[in-house]
């Protein structure tokens, strides 16, 4: 009888930053429902829904088709990250399972990264509030890259930098835009949703779908 063979580890992990090791979706939830009811305006839910792992310049296009006021927009967005900035000390906090994860997968020997789609000088200042820089090899943010997710480019651009072929990693992601750049760039990913519902078809291409990132050791270390 033949033994089971043990699953191969991937060569690196990179993670997502907004909704996957930092609970910045809810208060970024927040402070855009509470912007666009200082401003009286009744925005669906579908956009709430598609601003999550959505770079800038599309959250701002989605507004700007959905009310035609270009102004309105600046000013909504304007506001809104006034009001982020207002309550993130407060509120803003490690997502559950977060640190532990990090910690299981470098302690494994297994290389340690980021992609994000925040731009450096809002991001890193959190790995280091929360005490995540330490773990990663290697950061790559929005600002460093030319296409945001759900284009591939953060991944294989992070992948590179480690220099490592992309479908030696594995990538964790909170969003559907992140899991399909994840998945384009041809990585094992590990999606681990709230806000954002992903399709069928999305699922079946990942790896595996969480409840937390406490579950991510086992599924990825088989531990």
């Amino acid at each position: 009888m033949t033994a089971p063979q043990t699953p191969r580890l991937p060569e690196a992990v990179i993670f997502d930053m907004d909704g996957t090791l930092v609970d910045t979706e809810r208060v970024s939830q927040t402070a855009w429902r509470r912007a666009a009811a200082d401003f009286g305006l009744e925005v669906p839910e579908r956009i709430w829904n598609a601003f999550v792992g959505c770079s800038l310049p599309d959250a701002r296009a989605m507004i700007d088709d959905e009310f035609g006021d270009p102004a309105l927009t600046e000013r909504l967005f304007a506001h809104q990250r006034d009001l982020f900035f207002e309550i993130e000390d407060e509120q803003l906090e490690p997502c559950a399972g977060a640190l532990e994860a990090l910690r299981a997968v470098s302690e494994a020997g297994i290389a340690v990264a980021l992609a994000t789609s925040t731009a450096r000088e809002h991001a890193l200042p959190l790995m280091e509030r929360f005490g995540m820089a330490p773990f990663f090899s290697s950061m790559t943010f929005g600002d460093q890259i030319e296409h945001a997710k759900p284009a591939p480019d953060i991944y294989l651009e992070s992948a590179r930098r480690l220099g490592l072929d992309p479908t030696t990693c594995a990538a964790v992601e909170d969003s559907v835009n992140g899991a399909l750049a994840a998945v384009g760039a041809g990585m094992a990913t590990y999606l681990v949703p709230e806000w954002a519902t992903p399709t069928p078809e999305l699922l079946e291409r990942c790896e595996a779908v969480l409840g937390s990132l406490l579950e991510l050791p086992a599924a990825i270390l088989g531990a």
